[in-house]
């Protein structure tokens, strides 16, 4: 556009915005200006919209009115009654608040009602009587309506047929001439990934839509008759691509090639102004070729908080710009591209919008190119309407955006509701500032400035899209970008974005390259054993492919190992002739972050190696690189901060043996060796022998990276007789485990002295109370039950349904939908989002999938797909009994259980009843009922409003409690993983900052200190000097550390908490070589932590130290902690009630103790004590990650500040 043609359209524009606004303002009704006064003192106190929020969201969740009563009571009495409610408002609500609960069945549905109200002018009555009569009053205003249904989630395909059967019944009708569609409402199982499978769904969908608009005409005013006009909407970012393709494709039909239709492009997607050029192109060779136009609806966007979340939560850039100038200079760079002449009418234009710059704007920018005749404007039902009668009499062509929602649907406009208001209330939208607005007013002026630094803006607003990461440029690619040891920050690796089509180029390439034929040479992997590859002269195993097994497809062979090569490794590793164990944590850290690098350049070959090897999904595996890749990164990194402990020596333990699983096959065993070889240690991978592929891929990333095969060792092999010949080695120092609780056990009933790190299974369960949001539990728990085949530890196996949830059909008919709909098959075909089992059903999964134990009924039975034997669809179980079979069996597999609950309360108890303790989740909109949730339950990894599975390195570190953790349970990818793999040594006291003086324990060793010289305490002054540091450091750390929650990240829309819980009880077992230290310091420790203990002295035992311990002075250190004496034959006896016992040093824990801690999964702490409180304390604690969804579709509420 012309400089001076620009310049006058400009003047012409604030002219003509000023004469709508002047004129609207003189038609405004008194109801208009009611609701304009309302809004006013709704803007005047911003934090009413965090209540009104509330109460939209939370008032409509539970069918009890007297659960509603409560909820809104709470919503009340938390923040107050909103100003923005008018005085007989606000008077009834005080009234509701003092008596609503006692008459909660009048109160409740009045109040319901008039929310129901309220939100009529936003949001039409979906009774046909009703929305009929408002459209014929439309019709007679000159107003064209667009009916867009709102619903509940699409979950499952039976929801999105019941949707698409509702589009084409608002088609045949003869009062609805228009309707707006989004894809997500007619296909439930959009997958960006399989981008052409996925549009040619919508495709057929859009078809069977279009098919009806055609054969289903309605009469214009002129009399002329013309198809029904159907609308895609453009929802989040991700969708552009798809809506865009299956739009074009489906018109490009023979049948449709004279029909036409309309999209939505949203110019705050800077990816949205290729795309019109990309389908204007298209439409002007419909045009060229006779054909019928289409329609653009060009609006700014409403889904800004959503993607501000998904770009937080992945790490991703911001898809939409992050400056209103930029998203308003595109919006008229748009405008005045669709308005060239020879784009408009092949591509006609809907301009939305309710700022009456822009409106003006392209209403003078198509009288200028005389094109006015293809422009419609377009607002939204029941805003400014004042507004739109005013536009009326310049311009007849307008059309409004009418959402309908029926009574019993109301509870699905809530979304639409909140997305509205936050986009009402933003500090730069017009609506904010239109309640009493006049084109003298400061507002006024603010508002032309803004458009006319826009216009200015608009040749020159960049439109390349924000996200353009390429993996398949990552290959080459030799920076340090997100090196811990370059920039000392750890950020998480963001997973790949399938929604860009170089993401989904490179995943076929990685799907060629794999997806093998029976011709291909497979993969040979050897042993590597004392820096040599072994291929000859050993056992060899063949993989084949579980996706393709009726194909017999060979993948790979590999090499086992013998107990030759079990001893010459174990020699090795304990040699370290490299001298790994020597080298500075500074070198280690560079030699780990090559690691990483080589890690992300193999990305491809290590997704396509576990599709192949262990029939895991792309969209499984690719996270599980990002999170190998943050291992090493990160462990490195956290040694770094106990290594600035100056008075502490940190080495390895010696020899690690990592034994990983099959269900992570890149993650789990990249975390346990760079953590073992962080910590200064050389490392034998014993990988799972269904997992050998991928880890030999990933082991090659670590001797690439300068680590060598003498300090990584990698040993498949196979059978209990070698297994016990390797973790039985005397030249093993610890174990890192990750598998079946019963296998965990054996290994430490075989070595009960090693020190065990393991990680085990799970019964995990989800409860939904009736104040969740359905459709967001029923989604959260499919993904987390069916992911990965319901093959992970942290799967949701029990879903625990209170009793309102539990007896509602609706919410079962949703949930074996979205079950249902759950695809399943081979992996190479990507619609799939389940693949094949690691191996044929058997055990507890073949009895889970083809027996109903007592009581239990299939709501979704299991089915074979295809006769492959890995193949089975996901199933559900029905009334679950109390302590049976299913209740408490772990499944690990495709079978979600159900169970009734009679409150909150009795789910946690059933959920507790499983002895198991890995991960748990809540659906709750209550955080009253999170509050109650997050103190009884027993998992070390809780989840609130979101999926059980997907833990992320830091954010949300991982590991259990009870029969899901046996060891110390330090939780991987935490700051205290890796140090547990270090021999400590303290070399002078700790230093540490101010306590608080008034602690008791700082009171009593301050009053025994000034007593020291005088008495016959003389003999502990060293003990007593020490226990001075030890106090002091003990309290320290609690205070700063161990008693606070902390949250590393502070995402937008989502806690991370890591907070430290009391083990509970712990048996404090003193020794005879046990110094008056040893024991004090322990005692004080526990008392500190608060989980209450009791110590255990030896039978006939009688040393100064003890003696101590019965003396006033030592009375007043026990406390109320009592003293028991017990032979070792009698500890074996009780041992079981404690949840740990903590021994003052390795050699002083007899092998009779050991061996019956080993035989109960009983975690024996036995380092020595150590002054130090950060080190000492996490004897007594066990770590519990929380992580929470607070926002509601990207609002959130009282939070927004924080991100301000």
């Amino acid at each position: 556009m012309e400089k001076d043609t620009r310049e006058r359209i400009i003047r012409e524009s604030v002219a003509l915005a000023e004469t709508w606004q002047n004129r609207g303002n003189e038609l405004l009704t008194t109801p208009e200006k009611r609701f304009q006064n309302r809004m006013r003192r709704l803007l005047t106190h911003p934090f009413d919209k965090v209540i009104m929020t509330q109460l939209i969201d939370q008032s409509f969740r539970a069918k009890q009115t007297r659960r509603v009563a409560d909820q809104m009571g709470y919503v009340f009495e938390k923040w107050g009654i909103p100003h923005f409610f008018s005085p007989l408002e606000q008077l009834l609500s005080h009234v509701f608040v003092y008596l609503g609960k006692l008459f909660s069945m009048i109160s409740i549905p009045i109040f319901i009602e008039q929310l129901r109200r309220e939100s009529r002018r936003v949001i039409l009555p979906g009774d046909a009587g009703k929305l009929f009569l408002h459209l014929k009053k439309r019709t007679e205003e000159g107003v064209r309506m667009n009916i867009n249904h709102l619903g509940e989630a699409v979950l499952g395909e039976a929801e999105a047929r019941f949707r698409l059967d509702q589009y084409i019944s608002d088609l045949k009708s003869p009062d609805i001439d228009y309707i707006s569609v989004k894809i997500s409402t007619i296909c439930s199982q959009i997958n960006t990934l399989a981008f052409d499978h996925t549009v040619d769904i919508v495709k057929t969908r859009l078809t069977e839509l279009f098919s009806v608009a055609r054969k289903n005409p309605c009469k214009l005013p002129d009399g002329r008759m013309q198809s029904k006009f159907v609308n895609l909407d453009m929802e989040e970012y991700r969708d552009l691509e798809i809506t865009a393709k299956a739009f074009m494709d489906t018109l490009d039909q023979e049948m449709f090639l004279d029909f036409s239709a309309g999209i939505v492009l949203q110019a705050y997607v800077p990816d949205s102004y290729n795309m019109q050029q990309t389908i204007t192109a298209w439409a002007r060779k419909r045009i060229e070729n006779g054909h019928a136009p289409i329609k653009i609806r060009i609006v700014k966007g409403a889904n800004m908080e959503m993607e501000k979340i998904e770009s937080s939560l992945f790490n991703w850039p911001l898809a939409p710009y992050d400056n209103k100038l930029s998203v308003d200079a595109n919006y008229k760079k748009m405008v005045a591209f669709g308005m060239r002449p020879e784009n408009i009418r092949a591509a006609h234009l809907g301009i939305a919008s309710h700022n009456l710059f822009e409106l003006a704007f392209a209403y003078n920018l198509a009288k200028d190119r005389h094109v006015a005749e293809f422009v419609s404007f377009e607002m939204l039902e029941g805003m400014a309407d004042h507004i739109r009668r005013a536009i009326q009499e310049t311009s007849n062509t307008m059309l409004l955006y009418a959402p309908v929602a029926s009574k019993d649907q109301f509870i699905s406009a809530i979304a639409y509701l909140i997305r509205r208001l936050d986009e009402n209330t933003a500090k730069d939208n017009f609506l904010r500032y239109a309640p009493g607005m006049t084109t003298t007013s400061e507002e006024w002026r603010f508002l032309r400035t803004q458009f006319e630094n826009a216009c200015k803006a608009m040749e020159t607003v960049s439109t390349a899209s924000h996200r353009i990461r390429s993996r398949e440029n990552e290959k080459d690619d030799d920076t340090d970008t997100g090196s811990t040891f370059v920039s000392n920050a750890f950020v998480n690796e963001p997973d790949t974005d399938w929604a860009l089509k170089s993401s989904r180029k490179w995943a076929e390439s990685i799907r060629e390259r794999w997806q093998m034929d029976s011709n291909a040479n497979i993969v040979s992997i050897p042993l590597v054993v004392a820096g040599k590859e072994i291929h000859k002269g050993r056992e060899t195993r063949i993989y084949k492919d579980p996706s393709r097994y009726t194909e017999d497809i060979r993948v790979a062979s590999f090499t086992l190992a013998d107990e030759t090569d079990i001893r010459k490794a174990a020699e090795t590793a304990r040699k370290d002739p490299d001298q790994w164990r020597s080298t500075r944590l500074v070198e280690r850290h560079e030699k780990l972050s090559r690691v990483a690098s080589n890690i992300r350049k193999m990305r491809g070959d290590l997704i396509g190696s576990a599709a192949a090897g262990t029939g895991k999904t792309f969209r499984e595996s690719d996270p599980e690189v990002s999170e190998a890749i943050d291992f090493c990164e990160f462990y490195p990194w956290s040694l770094k901060f106990f290594e600035g402990y100056t008075h502490l020596h940190l080495k390895g333990k010696g020899v690690g043996l990592v034994i990983s699983p099959w269900n992570f096959p890149i993650a789990i065993p990249c975390g346990g060796i760079v953590a073992a070889l962080a910590a200064g240690n050389t490392v034998i991978l014993k990988p799972a022998t269904a997992a050998v592929l991928p880890a030999w891929i990933l082991c090659n990333c670590f001797w690439e990276a300068g680590i060598s095969k003498n300090t990584l060792q990698f040993l498949p092999l196979s059978g209990e007789h070698l297994g016990n010949q390797l973790t039985g080695h005397p030249d093993v120092d610890f174990i890192i485990f990750t598998g079946g609780t019963e296998t965990a056990l054996s290994i430490l009933k075989m070595r009960p002295d090693i020190h065990f790190a393991g990680e085990t299974g799970g019964k995990n369960t989800t409860i939904v109370t009736a104040m969740a949001d359905r459709d967001q539990a029923i989604k959260n728990v499919i993904h987390s039950a069916f992911s990965n085949c319901g093959q992970k530890c942290s799967a949701t196996s029990l879903l625990i349904l209170e009793k309102e949830v539990y007896e509602d059909p609706h919410f079962k008919k949703q949930l074996v939908d979205a079950a249902k709909s759950y695809q399943t098959g081979s992996v190479w075909a990507f619609e799939n989002l389940m693949g094949p089992l690691i191996q044929p059903p058997s055990g507890d999964l073949k009895r889970a999938i083809s027996t109903l134990e007592p009581d239990e009924e299939w709501a979704l039975p299991p089915k074979n797909v295809a006769g492959n034997p890995y193949l089975y669809t996901p199933s559900i179980k029905w009334n679950v009994s109390p302590g049976s079979y299913t209740h408490i069996t772990e499944f690990f597999g495709p079978v979600l259980s159900v169970m009734k609950a009679d409150s909150l309360s009795h789910a946690i108890s059933l959920a507790n009843q499983t002895g198991y303790g890995l991960t748990a989740g809540l659906e709750s909109l209550d955080e009253r009922e999170h509050a109650f949730w997050k103190q009884r339950i027993r998992a070390g990894n809780l989840y609130i409003n979101r999926g059980t599975t997907g833990a992320i390195v830091l954010r949300q570190p991982f590991g259990g409690m009870g029969k899901s953790a046996i060891g110390a349970g330090i939780k991987a990818g935490g700051m205290n993983y890796a140090l547990q793999f270090t021999s400590k040594k303290e070399l002078a006291p700790p230093v540490t900052g101010a306590v608080q003086t008034n602690d008791p324990q700082v009171v009593l060793l301050s009053h025994i200190r000034r007593h020291l010289e005088t008495n016959t305490l003389l003999k502990f002054k060293e003990d007593f000097e020490k226990m001075s540091y030890a106090v002091k450091s003990y309290v320290f750390y609690w205070e700063t550390e161990f008693s606070k929650e902390k949250d590393y990240f502070h995402l937008r829309g989502q806690d991370n908490f890591i907070r430290y819980v009391s083990l509970g009880r712990i048996l404090i077992r003193v020794h005879e070589e046990d110094s008056l230290f040893d024991i004090l310091a322990r005692i004080v420790a526990a008392k500190i932590t608060g989980g209450g203990a009791v110590i255990s002295l030896p039978t006939e035992i009688s040393t100064p130290a003890v003696d101590f311990l019965f003396s006033e002075e030592g009375r007043k250190f026990r406390g109320t902690i009592d003293i028991s004496r017990q032979s070792d034959d009698d500890l074996v006896k009780i041992i079981h009630q404690f949840q740990s016992v903590r021994y003052a040093g390795n050699e002083r824990v007899s092998h009779k103790i050991l061996e019956t801690a080993a035989q109960q999964g009983l975690y024996i702490s036995r380092d020595k004590v150590f002054m130090d409180g950060r080190i000492e304390l996490l004897q007594y604690l066990r770590e519990q990650s929380i992580c929470v969804n607070y926002h509601r579709y990207g609002n959130l509420g009282e939070r927004i500040t924080e991100f301000e």
